[in-house]
């Protein structure tokens, strides 16, 4: 089965999309085969990159058949080894219809073991800012889950009174067994400002999460930069658009640090390396620098 990674926040605008958007968007320049699913009502991972081909199903069909996902509902986008299935429930109905369900917690689970998805390595989830089924199902289908926080008092706090209780209120549920745990969690600082108070707030978040059980502060930093933006404007993963190699905190320098620590085997392996090699075997590459 492919590595399942949930973005997850209860509190909106801390940076889920723009994140799982481009952690796709480097794997699959790493050659990994990666899929992308929107589960949020909000869907902009459905329109951050272009489509190259639009699947005539999306978000909604995977949820009503209850987690079986066919090859109808997986589209496919302009960068090399990245598919995504899109959200069509702009009124939120899908969480209504989930909360009559009594296997709304393993819609999303089950749908990770459709045998259309086997063929990935890694299934990346953005969910909705807010509590929520779709949330808690994407929860409880991941190995592990990020939550983006800002450095700033009230992401923290809304990290620890909304974010961690809902992980809290589902393995409240481990009882039952452990089909029902849900994977670690990983807290990534985003938007750091470059001042001292931002800095500051880092390091009490990371001393205030340090003893909590299934949770992680990671550590790597994304700081608040235009380029993010940018390349959301343009459509391109950021560590494309900012390949300033000689600048430590360059989108290109912090894109990779964070997959290093997503996935160690990686270590020290950057995507220009992978398309050197695929190039040496005989392979052709993008111009743009995405995998071959």
């Amino acid at each position: 089965m492919p590595t399942v990674i949930s973005f997850v926040s209860t509190k909106g605008g801390v940076g889920k999309t723009t994140l799982a958007a481009n952690l796709a968007g480097i794997l699959a320049d790493y050659g990994m085969r990666v899929l992308a699913l929107d589960a949020d009502i909000q869907p902009s991972l459905s329109k951050f990159y272009p489509l190259l081909e639009q699947a005539p199903c999306g978000l909604r069909a995977i949820v009503m058949r209850g987690g079986n996902v066919q090859p109808d509902c997986i589209s496919r986008t302009a960068l090399s080894n990245l598919d995504l299935i899109y959200s069509d429930t702009p009124d939120g109905s899908l969480q209504t219809w989930l909360k009559d369900r009594e296997d709304r917690l393993m819609i999303m689970r089950r749908a990770m073991a459709s045998p259309a998805l086997q063929h990935y390595n890694v299934v990346i989830i953005d969910t909705q800012g807010a509590v929520g089924e779709l949330q808690k199902t994407a929860a409880m289908a991941a190995d592990y889950m990020i939550s983006p926080i800002k450095p700033d008092t009230l992401s923290a706090g809304e990290f620890s009174s909304g974010t961690l209780a809902m992980l809290d209120d589902l393995n409240r549920l481990a009882d039952f067994g452990e089909t029902f745990q849900s994977g670690d969690l990983y807290a990534l600082i985003n938007a750091q400002e470059r001042n001292n108070n931002a800095r500051t707030l880092t390091t009490v978040i990371r001393q205030k999460f340090a003893g909590f059980k299934k949770v992680r502060v990671l550590d790597t930093v994304v700081p608040s930069a235009a380029a993010y933006a940018a390349a959301a404007t343009a459509q391109l993963p950021v560590h494309r658009y900012d390949r300033r190699l000689s600048v430590s905190n360059s989108a290109w320098h912090v894109m990779h640090r964070l997959v290093w620590e997503l996935f160690p085997t990686l270590t020290e392996i950057y995507v220009d390396d992978v398309c050197a090699d695929s190039h040496d075997d005989g392979a052709g590459t993008s111009e743009d620098g995405g995998a071959p």
